[in-house]
Formats: structure tokens, C-alpha cells, sequence
């Protein structure tokens, strides 16, 4: 799946990044092109001519384009997964978790957005069987696990949640889910750089989150 992108606001490839980390430059070059041209469009050498290293030394590295792509699912996953247990670690009331939660993906600025588009574009691979070199395969059990895990801890916050009283009642896990696709779907279409700005999307995506956890019930909480 390719996702639409405005391309005025790209360049074609992305500018070499300075560092000592190729692993690092690799990753950050990798995710914006995975995101920019489509996963299955993209060309390894591509990567290699921007990173500044042959495309053969990017085997170095990581096994396969999809080693790379799980790796990245896997470090975007896991910190959405921290970040939400840190929140909840906080003890802020339900609608501060929420909010927080749904602002996280735009903190980080256009990279983060990035990652996110690329996330949103290939999760669908994440519910396949994979099998591969074992480096690849180990990273697509990563990144499903902590997909798994992001969907159990929405759920176990959201039921707590209801059973203190700081959420009306209703089914929890569907909740999660519905929370959980307003913020992955946001990045179908938004693209850093656009005309809409990441804040307006932000407190869209915030205000919508808000109605459908004390709302959907019924309930007129906020």
C-alpha cells in the first residue's frame, strides 16, 4: 500500500544524514522512503546511495528490506507501548491519559509522523505469518508482540477506567480498538508538511478521542 503523499513538500530522496551511526542513518533513511514511495516500490539502493555506503553493505546491517521494515515497526510500536504504560504510571486522570496518548505520534515532529505513515501502511503484516532469516523473523515477532501488547494495556487501563468510574461503562476492548484506530488512521492521509498542520490534526484527533471514550456509552462526561 502506498500512501498518498504530497509530494510538493518532499524532496525525492532523502538528504544523507550526517552521524557516525550507519544503522541509525539507515533506519531514518529507510523509514522516509518506505513511507514516501511505498514499501514494495522502494529500492534498497536508494537507501544505500543516501546513507552514503554500497548496497551490499547494508546486509551488514540488516538481512533483508524486510528485517529493516520490522525493525523499524518494532521501535515506533515499542515506544507508543512505553509511553502509554509511563501515563498510566502517572496516575493523571482518564481524560489527561487519553489526550496524551493521542498527541504522542505528533511530538516528535515530521520524523515521528513518518515513522507513524509507514506503520499505518504496513500493519497489515503484522496479522500474516512471516517466516524468514532469522534476524528478519525475530523482528516480526517484536513488533507483533508489541502491537499485542499495546491493545491489552488500552484494554486493562480502559477497564479499570470504568470500574473506578472515570469512564461510563461499555465493552473495553472495543474501546481500545476504537481509540487505538483514530490515532493509526490519522496517518492514512495526513502528511507533515501539508496544509492542515500537525496541531490542528492533533486536537481534531484529541476531540474526536474524548467523544467516542464518553460518549459512545451514552454517557455526556466531558
Amino acid at each position: 500500500m502506498t500512501i498518498p503523499v504530497d509530494r510538493a513538500a518532499h524532496s525525492e530522496i532523502t538528504p544523507r544524514p550526517p552521524g557516525r551511526s550507519k544503522r541509525a542513518a539507515i533506519l531514518t533513511t529507510a523509514t522516509r522512503e518506505f513511507a514516501r514511495t511505498g514499501y514494495r516500490a522502494s529500492k534498497w539502493s536508494d537507501i544505500a546511495d543516501a546513507v552514503g555506503i554500497g548496497s551490499t553493505a547494508l546486509y551488514h546491517y540488516f538481512v533483508s528490506k524486510d528485517h529493516c521494515l520490522f525493525t523499524i515497526m518494532a521501535d515506533v510500536l515499542r515506544d507508543n507501548r512505553d509511553h502509554f504504560d509511563a501515563l498510566q504510571r502517572e496516575g493523571a486522570e482518564a481524560r489527561e491519559v487519553i489526550e496524551a496518548a493521542m498527541r504522542h505520534p505528533f511530538a516528535g515532529g515530521d520524523q515521528a509522523a513518518v515513522r507513524h505513515q509507514l506503520i499505518m501502511a504496513e500493519m497489515n503484516l503484522l496479522a500474516l505469518d512471516h517466516s524468514g532469516p532469522a534476524p528478519e523473523r525475530a523482528a516480526y515477532l517484536e513488533a507483533r508482540g508489541y502491537s499485542h501488547d499495546i491493545v491489552r494495556d488500552w484494554t486493562r487501563y480502559l477497564e479499570r477506567c470504568m470500574r473506578d468510574g472515570s469512564l461510563p461503562l461499555q465493552d473495553p476492548h472495543l474501546l481500545a480498538r476504537a481509540l487505538i484506530g483514530l490515532v493509526s488512521y490519522v496517518f492514512a492521509w495526513y502528511v507533515p508538511g501539508s496544509r492542515v498542520g500537525a496541531a490542528a490534526v492533533s486536537d481534531a484527533l484529541v476531540a474526536h478521542a474524548l467523544a467516542v471514550a464518553f460518549r459512545s456509552a451514552g454517557a455526556d462526561s466531558i
